[in-house]
C-alpha cells in the first residue's frame, strides 16, 4: 500500500502521515526495491488511531503515552485525559454564554430593540424613565445606563443588583427618591471632595440604604467566580469625577463594613 492510499483509508493527507513519521508517530515502514514506501494494515490501524485521538483533542506529544510508546505512567495519561475534558468543559460553558447573548440580542434585532449587554427588565425599564424623564434628567439617566452597562459586560456584578435597579425603577416612589438621588449625584460634578464632604456622605448612607444587602451578599457568596470577561477597568476610569468617585468609594466601604458579621452596623 502506497502513502497516498493509507492517508485515504484514514482520512488524512500524505503530507499528515509524513509529518507523523517526523514526530515519531508512525514508524516509517520498509521501502520496496523501487524506493517506494510499503505500508501495511498494521500502518492504517496506527495511523487511524493516531487520528481518532487528535480528534478527540488530544495534543500530538501526548498521543505517543496514551498509545504507550514512552515511558509515561497510567496516572499521567489519566490526569492528561482528565485536564482535556476540564478545557472542553470550560470551552462549553462559554458556547454556551455565547448562544445565550447571541440568541437575546437575535431577539432584540428582529423586534428593532437597541443591542445592549444590560438584562431585557433592566433595559426596558431605563428606556421608558428616560424616554419620560424631563430634559434635565436625560442627560444623567444615559450615563447611568452607559455604566450599569459597563458593570454588565465586567460580569463582577451579581443578577440581583440588577432585579433590585428593575423593581426600583419599576416602582413609582422608589423611582422617584433614585431620581433624586442620581440629580444629587450629578450636582457633585465638578465639585471639590473635602467641601462636598458632607453631601458626600449622606449621598453613599441613602445609596447603602436603597441597595438590597441581603440578597447581594447571597449572591456574591453563592455565585461561582467566573475567569471570562472580567473587566479590568478601575474606578478612576469608571468615574473619573473625584467627588462622585467618592461617593462611590464610601458606598461601597459602608456595604462591606455592614455585610461583615457583628460589625454592628445598621441598615
Amino acid at each position: 500500500m502506497r502513502i497516498g492510499s493509507l492517508a485515504d483509508a484514514a482520512g488524512t493527507t500524505p503530507r499528515t502521515v509524513r509529518h507523523y513519521h517526523r514526530l515519531g508517530l508512525l514508524g516509517e515502514p520498509r521501502r520496496l526495491s523501487n524506493g517506494y514506501r510499503e505500508y501495511t494494515i498494521d500502518d492504517v490501524v496506527r495511523l487511524m488511531r493516531i487520528r481518532w485521538l487528535a480528534d478527540c483533542g488530544m495534543p500530538l506529544g501526548e498521543i505517543a503515552a496514551a498509545l504507550g510508546d514512552t515511558a509515561a505512567t497510567e496516572g499521567n495519561v489519566v490526569a492528561d485525559l482528565r485536564a482535556l475534558l476540564t478545557g472542553i468543559e470550560t470551552q462549553q460553558r462559554a458556547l454556551t454564554r455565547k448562544h445565550t447573548r447571541l440568541s437575546a440580542l437575535l431577539d432584540d434585532a428582529v423586534e428593532h430593540r437597541p443591542l445592549t449587554a444590560l438584562p431585557r427588565d433592566v433595559a426596558d425599564a431605563l428606556g421608558a424613565v428616560i424616554d419620560a424623564a424631563a430634559e434635565t434628567d436625560r442627560e444623567a439617566l444615559i450615563r447611568e445606563r452607559d455604566l450599569l452597562e459597563v458593570m454588565a459586560i465586567s460580569g463582577t456584578v451579581p443578577a440581583t443588583f440588577f432585579e433590585t435597579v428593575t423593581a426600583t425603577l419599576g416602582d413609582h416612589d422608589l423611582r422617584q427618591k433614585y431620581l433624586g438621588v442620581l440629580r444629587r449625584f450629578s450636582a457633585l460634578e465638578g465639585r471639590d471632595p473635602s467641601d462636598a464632604a458632607s453631601d458626600i456622605d449622606s449621598l453613599a448612607a441613602e445609596l447603602v440604604s436603597m441597595l438590597d444587602l441581603d440578597s447581594l451578599a447571597s449572591a456574591q457568596t453563592g455565585a461561582a467566580a467566573d475567569p471570562v470577561e472580567i473587566s479590568q477597568l478601575s474606578i478612576d476610569d469608571i468615574v473619573p469625577d473625584p467627588a462622585q468617585r467618592a461617593v462611590i468609594v464610601r458606598t461601597t466601604a459602608r456595604l462591606e463594613n455592614t455585610e461583615q458579621p457583628g460589625s454592628g452596623a445598621t441598615r
